[in-house]
């Protein structure tokens, strides 16, 4: 899973319009070529989108990027936010930054108490990927499609929430809650999960860890 831009808003080259002889959907789709002949024909790669891909539309929610050719087998698009169904495992998938937005406006808390499971636990207490209103300037919200797409219809059994802040594993009331970091930061990070079978929840029978490159 791939919740980092493909073509990044930010990169000093595509902030002066300058990719080279390719057009930006070209640069996408390159990359795109790029991860699937680097991993295993078995292995499925979900990209998300995100709100600096230089090639998707920038509101949330996020359709899923589009492209004029075709995509590799093992490759989907999904848009953002998500709920992907793997097995009997369901994953909660959003490249938007709702941790950090949280935690620029909460004013009060608990003494004491985990700040990060705290942050997780409003997306999972409002079945909501982005609990917060006014959103941040940072998020262009399309309010219609944000009622339609951006609730949940049941509490999934991972959550994935990219963030600038640390990243970290926790177990949030009952769910798994993954902050894998960002990948191409510095010393770069990214989570390795493993789901086995056998007697218990899902969460229970789900091993994460957070690797730095």
């Amino acid at each position: 899973v791939s919740t980092q831009s493909t073509g990044d808003t930010k990169h000093p080259l595509i902030e002066k319009g300058d990719t080279g002889d390719m057009t930006l959907e070209q640069l996408f789709q390159s990359q795109i070529t790029h991860i699937s002949k680097n991993v295993p024909d078995y292995t499925r790669v979900i990209l998300v989108p995100s709100q600096r891909d230089a090639v998707c539309d920038t509101v949330y929610p996020q359709p899923a990027p589009t492209t004029t050719t075709t995509l590799p087998p093992n490759v989907t698009l999904v848009p953002d936010p998500c709920l992907v169904q793997i097995g009997n495992v369901s994953l909660a998938l959003t490249s938007t930054d709702i941790l950090f937005h949280l935690s620029s406006e909460e004013m009060s808390h608990p003494p004491g108490s985990d700040r990060m499971g705290r942050l997780a636990g409003h997306l999972l207490d409002q079945n909501n990927f982005y609990p917060l209103f006014p959103g941040s300037d940072d998020c262009n919200i399309d309010y219609p499609h944000f009622i339609k797409h951006c609730f949940f219809d049941h509490q999934p059994d991972v959550l994935v929430l990219p963030s600038d802040l640390r990243f970290f594993v926790k177990n949030v009331k009952d769910t798994v809650v993954v902050n894998p970091g960002k990948l191409a930061k510095g010393a770069g990070t990214f989570f390795r999960m493993r789901v086995k079978g056998g007697v218990g929840s899902v969460t229970e029978n789900t091993y994460v860890n957070v690797v730095k490159i």
